[in-house]
């Protein structure tokens, strides 16, 4: 019995379609198992650097506000109502000049007081004297009818006394001429100080009175005007961390730059380190003053200022990049590859990782000098040029398919 055509034909379409499944199932496992051989490890790579020479500068930065190198105060010690102010702001004054005056009527008025007082006192003295010339006669005249008889002994004692009274008279009178004599000289002082004069050479930086305005000096006097004495000489007072307090000494070179001029450094030199420390927030500074040329005038008291003092140089050396000496391999190596304890702990010893058969292998160097990007190294095996390392990158096999490098493709350590 013959086969019916149509049952052949679902028959091959069935087979046809358990082949391509059947192939299908073949490939997606090929797939698979190449996607977990291409991403299984085949160890790191390494990124390196060369051993430079030239010259490494440790230096130490901070900021702080710039001040004249010589500023005074000038203030009031009388109060009273300002009859003029003769200067302005950026004004030069010399020594001695008028800068203002606060009205003197009252202050003559006590002087012309205090000169009366001692007038006063003198006419005192004078009476006082004639007393005593009075009383000595009474005494003299006593004593010589007491001496013939013609009176008591008690009338004697009495222009003694009289003349006693009279003597005190006169010492107090003459104190009284002192003490007249000191309130005219603080009355005369008083109204010298209704003067307000310049006390140095320099330019007015600041003031504050104007005319009709009333001074009040009580305990301490009021400032009106701030002196600069050179402005072509600036400094900065910044505060240095006690980090770096033991890099800084005096007459180091320092280099300023402030924002209004970008680009642009005025030099300087380090003129004081003081002693005395200051703690915000758990933070220990020392204040450090920087002397800086300004001969242009460019600089302005109040401007703020990145310092940079250079705490030492060194040309001419051996230097690798700061990642190089952070650099540790994940696993050590039989050639050396883990750094010595004490090189670890000694801040002057440090290690290097150089390439040997592909692996790491550790070096010790003695570090010098260091700055943000640099560090100055010596030891044996070094020279310009010598490739250390400074990081680690995990590498996976590349798909070959795909037309890839091989190597390509990983992630930093």
């Amino acid at each position: 019995m013959s086969q019916d055509p149509f049952d052949e034909l679902h028959a091959r379409r069935s087979r046809r379609w358990i082949v391509v499944v059947v192939v299908l199932a073949i490939i997606a496992a090929g797939a698979v198992v190449y996607a977990r051989r291409s991403r299984a490890p085949t160890g790191p790579r390494y990124l390196t650097a060369a051993v430079g020479r030239g010259e490494i500068v440790a230096s130490v930065e901070t900021s702080g506000s710039l001040q004249p190198d010589v500023q005074v105060q000038v203030g009031s010690q009388v109060s009273g109502r300002m009859a003029r102010v003769l200067v302005d702001f950026n004004a030069r004054v010399t020594r001695g000049q008028l800068l203002a005056e606060i009205d003197a009527t009252p202050f003559r008025a006590a002087v012309a007081q205090a000169r009366a007082a001692v007038l006063s006192a003198q006419a005192q003295l004078q009476r006082a004297q004639v007393n005593v010339r009075i009383a000595e006669t009474n005494l003299a005249r006593a004593t010589d009818l007491r001496a013939r008889g013609l009176n008591a002994i008690a009338d004697v004692d009495s222009t003694r006394g009289a003349r006693d009274l009279s003597l005190a008279d006169v010492a107090a009178a003459r104190a009284e001429i002192a003490r007249a004599r000191a309130s005219l000289s603080s009355a005369e002082t008083n109204l010298t100080f209704t003067r307000i004069t310049a006390p140095i050479d320099g330019v007015v930086i600041q003031r504050s009175i104007d005319e009709g305005q009333t001074v009040a000096a009580s305990f301490q006097a009021p400032t009106l005007f701030l002196i600069a004495a050179d402005l072509t000489r600036m400094r900065i007072v910044a505060n240095v961390d006690e980090a770096d307090v033991a890099q800084m000494r005096e007459h180091l070179m320092a280099t300023a730059r402030v924002d209004a001029f970008p680009g642009e450094t005025f030099r300087g030199e380090l003129v004081e380190l003081r002693y005395g420390s200051q703690t915000t927030s758990g933070v220990v500074t020392y204040p450090a003053v920087i002397s800086v040329a300004n001969p242009e005038m460019k600089l302005r008291p109040g401007m703020t200022a990145t310092v940079t003092v250079v705490a030492a140089r060194h040309p001419d050396v051996l230097f690798v990049p700061n990642a190089a000496l952070r650099f540790r391999p994940t696993s050590a190596t039989p050639d050396g590859g883990a750094p010595s304890p004490a090189a670890e702990s000694d801040p002057h010893r440090g290690t290097l990782y150089v390439l040997r058969g592909g692996r790491p292998a550790a070096v010790p160097v003695t570090l010098g000098l260091h700055d943000d990007r640099r560090t100055e190294v010596s030891g044996p095996g070094l020279s310009v040029g010598t490739q250390v390392v400074t990081d680690e990158i995990e590498q996976r096999a590349s798909t070959t398919g795909s037309g890839g490098a091989p190597g390509m493709g990983g992630r930093r350590r």
